[in-house]
């Protein structure tokens, strides 16, 4: 079985990943009719969209029910497509196309945290009688777990559920907020905790009483999406719309977030792939001194950082997706068991999600302030793509737990995954004695041998540090916040460059942009083992008696001395921009 957090102790030479390469030809003719659709159907009227125009959403909805598209994690016994989860990424990236960040709000919001409860967790009742009518569009979903004082600590929330004396129904009283579809929901999954204590989901529908939406709110972005409070007065909810056990609530929760945070790493990715294409297109016409704005190196410079970073977004997205695709192939979706094999998969896959929705909500954000400063002036004008572009978003970096919370994610499950050694890292940490460098076998005649040691190294470090952090803290150092950053940020950067070598080095050499993925590659190690090491030594240096600290840190930069890994980054980059000039949109997608 795929194992998540497996880059972590994978040395090189072992195993491959999945990457867009592999796609079948089904996944392929999937993601061009999907695009088609995007470009087609949806592009046209974004800017009706943003309207707040309900019927246009919900027609729009109704002709990807008809597609499929909103039924692709369902069973085909249930009617739906059936699909893995590669296949549902990169339908959501895909949808990039549409140029409406407030549709795919709408709908991603609908197709996971709305109906997966259900889908997942629900009573085969629950779902003949709600799964159909959301597959089709004509019911839309939501999703209701914030509290205006619980947010990040969705624990905390107050709404409460008690039993009516006729044991036939919960009353729920409470506020809930940020209600995502909250006006046009006709579904609503809810939290509330049933005798104070014991969260637990229930489902509102059209003929639950006591349900009430508040006004729209005015937010900075995303102006086309229903955002309300829902206000719960004396709400009546039959005892057959409680989701699973009473008291399950934080597994119904938590575990739909886990994969919406994967699914909002498409859904960015793809974002930033179509925010080259519009800045490109404005450089391309734009002269300035009698030139084009793609002739001044300064631009060519952002346009290069800005493939990588969707090149790397791209690259641990189908990594992610593959991993538990291949975990879960194993069960057959008959299989009576099938959820509770796919909900342990996707929370072992904890780090991979939490990396993919902060690294490409991260990419998207400086992807799209770079075009927006491509088109200069016209960029801040709303006659222009760019300042819609960069208030849409802003709000991904909140969606399904903000970044700051997927970090402590990503440190606390790796910690867990060295104290009960479901990875064998506490092994690795002491066959590495003093040395950083893990001892692997690398061919010096390899064409990237260098980038193949800095991969390793990164990984000793990685390592090492883990290492070091649980000799000071143990358990403790789930408390111990600016080292969960730092070592988060060491653990993205190294899941990176683990993923973008791994895709270099099953490409072919007739691969016909292989010396550009090339380049990708060695800026990209580059890049990210700078960051790896940096976050390091901020940690080493804090944690580190003052007798160790010096010899340790002095080994360290031997074993950076002795890597001496250069990159001619300027060359690399002037490279990748030359495609992307020849080919008017992000360069590497075939």
């Amino acid at each position: 079985m795929k194992k998540g957090g497996a880059f972590l102790t994978t040395p090189f030479g072992v195993d491959e990943i999945f990457t867009r390469e592999k796609w079948s030809d089904d996944q392929k003719e999937f993601f061009d009719a999907i695009s088609d659709f995007a470009s087609e159907a949806v592009a046209p009227y974004a800017d009706d969209i943003e309207k707040l125009d309900e019927k246009l959403t919900r027609d729009l909805m109704q002709q990807m029910g008809e597609m499929g598209m909103l039924g692709m994690d369902v069973p085909e016994k249930f009617g739906g497509m059936g699909l893995d989860k590669t296949a549902a990424a990169l339908a959501l990236e895909a949808m990039g196309k549409s140029k409406s960040s407030s549709l795919m709000v709408t709908v991603t919001d609908h197709t996971g945290i709305g109906l997966l409860p259900i889908l997942w967790y629900g009573s085969d009742a629950q779902r003949e009688k709600y799964i159909p009518k959301m597959m089709t569009g004509e019911w839309m979903s939501s999703y209701a777990l914030t509290e205006p004082g619980a947010g990040s600590d969705a624990l905390s929330g107050t709404a409460s559920a008690k039993l009516d004396e006729s044991g036939t129904h919960y009353i729920l009283n409470g506020v809930k907020q940020f209600i995502t579809n909250g006006a046009w929901a006709d579904v609503g999954v809810v939290f509330a905790k049933v005798d104070g204590d014991k969260l637990t989901a229930f489902i509102l529908d059209q003929e639950t009483s006591g349900w009430e939406r508040g006004p729209e709110e005015h937010k900075l972005g995303i102006k086309g999406s229903s955002t309300t409070t829902y206000v719960l007065k004396d709400c009546k909810v039959p005892l057959e719309n409680v989701i699973g056990e009473v008291g399950s609530g934080a597994a119904v929760a938590f575990n739909v977030l886990y994969i919406g945070r994967l699914k909002l790493g498409a859904v960015t990715m793809g974002g930033a792939k179509q925010a080259i294409k519009t800045a490109l297109e404005y450089a391309k016409e734009r002269h300035q001194f009698a030139q084009p704005l793609t002739a001044f190196g300064m631009i060519q410079r952002k346009f290069a950082d800005m493939v990588i970073r969707c090149y790397e977004a791209d690259t641990i997205t189908y990594q992610s997706t593959g991993s538990i695709d291949a975990a879960v192939e194993q069960f057959g979706m008959d299989d009576p068991g099938y959820y509770d094999h796919l909900y342990a998969v996707i929370e072992d896959h904890a780090i991979e999600n939490s990396t993919n929705k902060i690294f490409s909500s991260e990419a998207l954000w400086i992807n799209a302030d770079d075009g927006l400063q491509v088109l200069g002036g016209y960029g801040v004008s709303e006659e222009y793509p760019f300042a819609r572009i960069l208030r849409d978003e802003r709000v991904n970096r909140i969606f399904e737990g903000t970044n700051e919370i997927n970090k402590l994610i990503i440190s606390g499950i790796a910690l867990k995954k060295a104290i009960l050694e479901e990875l064998p890292i506490r092994e690795q940490v002491l066959e590495l004695g003093e040395d950083w460098m893990p001892k692997v076998e690398i061919p010096e005649a390899h064409p990237v041998t260098q980038e193949i040691k800095a991969v390793e190294l990164g990984r000793g470090i990685v390592l090492k540090t883990l290492n070091e952090l649980i000799l000071k803290y143990g358990q403790d150092f789930k408390n111990a916040q600016f080292e969960i950053e730092a070592f988060a940020n060491m653990i993205i950067a190294q899941q990176i460059i683990f993923s973008v070598l791994r895709r270099f080095l099953q490409l072919d050499e007739s691969y016909p942009r292989y010396d550009v993925v090339r380049s990708v590659l060695k800026v990209s190690v580059l890049k990210n083992l700078e960051i790896i090491v940096s976050n390091a030594k901020k940690i080493l240096r804090h944690v580190l008696e003052a007798t160790q600290r010096d010899e340790k840190l002095g080994n360290l930069d031997k074993a950076l001395g002795a890597l001496a890994y250069h990159a001619d980054v300027i060359k690399e980059q002037e490279l990748i921009f030359q495609l992307l000039l020849k080919r008017g949109e992000f360069p590497l997608n075939d």
